[in-house]
């Protein structure tokens, strides 16, 4: 297990995501499409226990929180889904963008709070890299009624 690995299992752990599986297709495609060495991911909605975690983001600190367990962990099951399609996150170059989308309502305006939470994830796991640019999005609905869904694009290290 690499130290990138590491830090994710135990990020996972303190979040209380220590046997959440990876992320999976739930539909007919696929976890990731390459292109080059890029690793476009499927969205994703964080899910504890198995349980998507839904609801509707608004202002309040418990629609804040509840946004920001989903977005973390959303990324922590993409993060372990691509160690598996890459061997490992000492693969993970770079993590070249993220794309967060919010269940939210009319007004709401702290997409850049909610998102933090999934940036700070990958900052920890991955402290020697920049942050990925982002972009976050409210929308109406969202799978299975999800709080949060994100996706990654990841640039994959050349092999040695």
């Amino acid at each position: 297990m690499t130290d990138a690995d590491r830090r994710l299992e135990a990020l996972a752990a303190q979040a209380g995501h220590d046997a959440s599986p990876a992320a999976r297709p739930a539909g007919r495609y696929a976890s990731f499409a390459r292109a080059g060495d890029l690793l476009h991911s499927s969205g994703v909605v964080g899910r504890e226990n198995g349980v998507v975690i839904a609801g509707t983001i608004d202002d309040s600190d418990a629609g804040i929180a509840l946004g920001e367990r989903a977005a973390v962990a959303a990324a922590i099951a993409l993060l372990r889904a691509a160690r598996t399609e890459l061997g490992g996150l000492d693969r993970v170059q770079k993590i070249v963008a993220l794309t967060g989308y919010l269940q939210t309502g009319p007004g709401f305006t702290q997409h850049v709070r909610v998102m933090n939470a999934a940036s700070e994830l990958l900052r920890q796991v991955f402290p020697d890299q920049p942050l990925p640019a982002r972009t976050t999005v409210g929308v109406a609905s969202l799978p299975g009624g999800g709080a949060v869904e994100i996706s990654l694009v990841l640039q994959e290290r050349p092999a040695n």
